[in-house]
């Protein structure tokens, strides 16, 4: 059964995939122990916990990505309501370290950025909306089709599309989210601001900063905010901690430091693709006077 037109997704016994999003809280947080902690949780409130945990903890013990943990929440979901993956819905996963894309069933590019994934129906068959649900940070190139809105889901945000390309990034417990717009037009709704829908022209940025529930409009370099497709990673008048989230997600690294003195203090800077960690590491020590690191395996200590 297809329900497109009150859903936009794909619907089985009942269920659609925005019901499973909701169940996975659509969402995947910024540290990995935590996301297990959360999962583990949950499997163990389910009916079916004694077969089901044991198989889905034993594949918890050896995940090493956040996206991973995402793709396992939502096959639980499946597990839970009886839905096979293979039943008109898909996934697309970008661990730490790696990006992915994925040719959609209407013709839809997406990128997919490190620590994201993807939650799509496999058809846009039917009349009403096309549907996809975002966690992490995504590139979209919308195949154009009036008759049937492209919608992309997040947490935070719904955005909106006819025929255009844009970019949504949204990392659950980041202190900003926001949506750039290249070309075409979209419009974003943020249910939890109270405050009505926003048309973005090309060029564009909305920012939203779900503690404050303040939304801005800013201009931006679009061919830097959507760099990372091509391995850029560009930073402007951005935190310290904003960089290194970015950093960790990248090079698939956890980075501690040992003060709050950058935390209102903000930096310019860009690193090529070809520039490893620890190349971002000591640019970032020039930057900051008085700085030093030391990298242990896929841990890096930063000291001010």
């Amino acid at each position: 059964m297809v329900d497109n037109e009150n859903k936009g997704s794909i619907v089985k016994d009942g269920f659609s995939l925005e019901e499973m999003w909701k169940e996975s809280n659509g969402e995947i947080s910024s540290k990995t122990f935590l996301e297990m902690v959360r999962l583990g949780k949950r499997i163990n409130s389910y009916e079916d916990k004694n077969r089901t945990a044991k198989i889905v903890l034993s594949a918890l013990a050896i995940l090493s990505s956040l996206a991973l943990a995402a793709i396992v929440t939502f096959s639980i979901t499946r597990s839970k309501y009886n839905v096979s993956p293979l039943d008109g819905t898909g996934n697309l996963v970008a661990e730490y370290g790696k990006t992915s894309s994925v040719t959609l069933e209407d013709g839809t590019v997406v990128h997919l950025n490190s620590g994201s994934s993807l939650l799509y129906p496999e058809s846009f068959n039917g009349k009403g909306k096309r549907m996809v649900f975002l966690s992490g940070e995504g590139s979209f190139s919308v195949a154009k089709d009036p008759s049937k809105p492209f919608i992309v889901r997040t947490a935070y945000m719904d955005v909106q599309a006819l025929g255009t390309v844009f970019n949504v990034c949204s990392f659950i417990g980041e202190k900003t989210v926001n949506t750039t717009l290249k070309e075409g037009k979209v419009k974003v709704d943020i249910p939890s601001s109270g405050k009505e829908s926003v048309i973005l022209e090309p060029g564009m940025q909305l920012v939203y900063t779900p503690l404050s529930k303040e939304i801005s409009i800013i201009k931006v370099d679009v061919a830097k905010t959507m760099g990372w497709e091509e391995g850029y990673l560009s930073f402007t008048n951005a935190t310290f901690q904003e960089i290194t989230s970015v950093l960790e997600r990248r090079f698939n690294v956890s980075i501690s430091y040992n003060s709050t003195y950058m935390q209102n203090n903000a930096l310019n800077v860009r690193f090529r693709p070809d520039e490893t960690i620890e190349d971002a590491m000591d640019v970032l020590t020039l930057l900051i006077p008085g700085s030093s690191y030391r990298k242990t395996d896929d841990r890096i200590f930063f000291s001010f």
